[in-house]
């Protein structure tokens, strides 16, 4: 009894909590195949006076094999994560107009005549918008205080909250029930995946859809996407994963789009298994074939994933080593939770990487988490002129490239570090 009181007081005086059973089907039958160490908060992007405040945590990757959900062990509290989070979706053209497009979709799609649209993890209003320029009501809830501002700068409709059964409530009762929830990019980073599902059942219309897109799991591991792996990713999902959390509550998927959002994600439309009104389409038949033909609920695909990021890792620290000894210098592009990852697991200092460069003002003038690394405006970049910069962004190659001609001219280039680290030549 003794041992057993010590370490509960230890884990209740702990900085984070580790999981002992599934975050979907609750299965306490969870193997371990990746294992990160000590790594900081990939979105805390930090100022010099914060630096004495700084936490790191343990990041370790397992497979649940009863629902086949990919998830990490550690849990850090939501408001440490998300209260002052400092990415912003409308920085990038690429995400803008693919949520312009969404909202039209949505409205073609689903959307009558004073319908009510709820989304959740709304960030900068980048969907919001778009549904307020096509006439809809639209409410998003978003629980950081900085995003949300720039939100309701743009003229949406926001509370500053997290998404769950007691929100949905206080937004029925004042606005009515939904005919649309819509979740974009949010899943991945809730540990009671169960509360937000409660809120979507409370608030949604019998026949009402319930939309979300997803970074996707094939393609994490078809790429090697090791990156999108941090604290505030806490679930990494499939089609069969989802499913069986849908399930749960009595929801099924009827169609499903993968998109190239983030460099592999999927658009899921679900709805009310016995109240929905859509059929389920060929879509979804289809990719959950794909899954078992991948073999992504198979333990053995996820371990042979594991070793493979070793190898990545050390071919990315090789290749800027060789670099450095020819006296190159090196900066970063694009201060995402990708380049905390990458440039925490290499260990690349501020002699190694000089910079990394970012168009977010949220960003800029603070410091990359962990490895402390300056984070500075694009001028910077264009008057400087470094021999290389590691894409950390390049799941936004294509926007970069065009952007970046006259770096590549003046014969500056590119490292890409994932699938396969490699210099890329004009």
């Amino acid at each position: 009894m003794e041992k057993k009181s010590k370490k509960l007081k230890k884990e209740k005086n702990s900085l984070y909590s580790t999981i002992t059973s599934c975050r979907i089907c609750k299965s306490s039958d969870l193997k371990t195949f990746l294992k990160f160490g000590d790594m900081p908060l990939a979105g805390g992007f930090i100022k010099k006076e914060e630096l004495a405040k700084e936490k790191q945590f343990p990041l370790t990757v397992v497979f649940c094999e009863r629902c086949k959900e990919t998830q990490i062990l550690e849990t850090v509290s939501s408001t440490t994560l998300f209260k002052d989070y400092r990415f912003v979706s409308s920085t990038t053209e690429t995400l803008s107009n693919h949520f312009i497009q969404y909202a039209k979709t949505m409205k073609e799609r689903f959307i009558e005549k004073n319908s009510l649209v709820v989304e959740f993890g709304s960030n900068d209003g980048v969907l919001l918008k778009p549904f307020n320029d096509l006439g809809i009501k639209a409410i998003g809830v978003e629980p950081a205080k900085n995003i949300a501002l720039l939100a309701r700068k743009k003229g949406c409709k926001v509370i500053n909250d997290f998404f769950n059964s007691k929100t949905a409530k206080e937004i029925k009762k004042k606005y009515g029930n939904a005919s649309l929830i819509c979740a974009n990019n949010v899943f991945a980073h809730i540990d009671d995946m169960h509360e937000p599902m409660k809120g979507i059942k409370l608030l949604l219309k019998e026949e009402g859809i319930f939309v979300f897109e997803v970074h996707y799991l094939i393609d994490l591991l078809e790429q090697f996407q090791f990156d999108m792996i941090y604290h505030e990713h806490m679930m990494h999902h499939s089609l069969t994963s989802l499913s069986y959390l849908l399930n749960l509550f009595d929801m099924e998927i009827f169609d499903i789009l993968r998109i190239p959002i983030h460099a592999g994600s999927i658009r899921v439309y679900a709805q009310n298994k016995k109240k929905g009104k859509e059929n389920i389409q060929e879509s979804v038949y289809k990719l959950f074939n794909l899954e078992k033909s991948r073999k992504i609920d198979h333990l053995s695909t996820l371990i042979k994933f594991g070793e493979d990021t070793y190898k990545k890792r050390d071919s990315l620290i090789k290749l800027v080593k060789n670099l450095k000894s020819q006296g190159k210098r090196i900066v970063g592009y694009g201060a995402s939770g990708r380049a905390t990852v990458h440039i925490n697991f290499c260990k690349f200092d501020n002699k190694t990487i000089e910079y990394v460069v970012d168009a977010s003002h949220e960003r800029q003038g603070r410091l990359i988490p962990g490895m402390h690394i300056p984070i500075l405006p694009p001028d910077k970049f264009k008057e400087d002129k470094p021999d290389f910069a590691i894409l950390f962004a390049y799941n936004y190659f294509e926007e970069v490239m065009k952007k970046e001609t006259n770096f590549i001219k003046n014969g500056g280039r590119f490292i890409v570090p994932l699938p396969e680290p490699k210099i890329i030549e004009p």
